[in-house]
């Protein structure tokens, strides 16, 4: 099956899949295109660095992220604001995910993650008998010159290419599905009241939800995965500048200092990931 697309300047990214199902055939097409020679393209090697920062306001760092070249696997959790816990509820994701055993089989993989994702939430639920914990998550798992990307929540995954910077993920909140019933104007969204109500998470909503993407892959993008820590401080142009930075470790650093420069009032986690031609 396949999902609703978007035209792009670049490239067709397919977005979102709700079901791991409905991503099958193109996990299928994708591992018979890696195992011939014909259709293996180009390898891409990756690179990456992460940085987490308290912030200038809060007290705990309720985010939490995964940076592992090994896996080629990127995360990172947003512990939900004014619940108990959210630090328990962003570290129970990533203590999931870190154990994730990459196989050779994309949807193997995908389903592992999801069922990784699904413990932390009963986890979350089943912790506290009050103020059950909750928090975003945002995924990225490269195979071959495929990157797939899982999230629930605002946390997000950007891709810049080419010096254009394009949000690979849709927000769960309130105030995004409103602004695509057309209830709302961008320029309405960004006070209102239900801007930053989240509809999915990890373990503060009933029912545990993903939405599931992939992106074919070009040597010189680079991939950021934020929580909003970053982006609510910090306007699109800006994050773009500092995420073309030099090197992956300079661009993190650059992006947290842009937000502490603007206030630091949440935690800040950043992830930056460089895709290359591999030789």
């Amino acid at each position: 099956m396949t999902g609703p697309q978007i035209e792009t300047k670049q490239a067709v990214i397919t977005m979102p899949y709700t079901h791991l199902q409905e991503i099958a055939e193109i996990a299928d097409r994708i591992e018979a295109e890696a195992s011939s020679e014909s259709g293996a393209g180009v390898a891409i090697a990756w690179n990456s660095a992460s940085r987490t920062d308290l912030g200038r306001v809060r007290h705990i760092n309720e985010d939490a992220f995964l940076d592992s070249l090994e896996q080629r696997l990127w995360v990172v959790a947003d512990g939900i604001g004014g619940q108990s816990r959210g630090d328990y509820a962003s570290s129970a994701v990533v203590a999931q995910l870190r154990a994730f055993p990459r196989q050779n089989s994309v949807l193997a993989n995908l389903q592992d993650m999801e069922a990784r994702l699904q413990v932390a939430h009963e986890k979350c639920r089943t912790a506290f008998r009050k103020h059950r914990p909750g928090t975003t998550v945002a995924a990225m798992h490269a195979h071959g010159n495929h990157c797939f990307l899982l999230w629930a929540g605002d946390s997000r995954i950007y891709r810049l290419r080419d010096r254009e910077l394009e949000q690979l993920t849709q927000d769960h909140t309130m105030g995004q599905e409103k602004l695509a019933r057309g209830e709302l104007t961008e320029q309405e969204l960004a006070g209102h009241r239900t801007a930053h109500v989240l509809t999915r998470s990890v373990g503060a909503h009933r029912n545990f939800r993903l939405d599931i993407s992939y992106s074919p892959v070009r040597g010189g993008d680079r991939f950021l995965l934020c929580t909003d820590g970053l982006y609510n401080p910090v306007d699109s142009g800006e994050i773009s500048a500092a995420l073309g930075r030099g090197s992956p470790i300079d661009a993190c650093q650059s992006l947290v200092d842009l937000a502490l420069e603007r206030g630091g009032r949440d935690n800040i986690t950043v992830v930056v990931v460089d895709a290359s031609h591999s030789g």
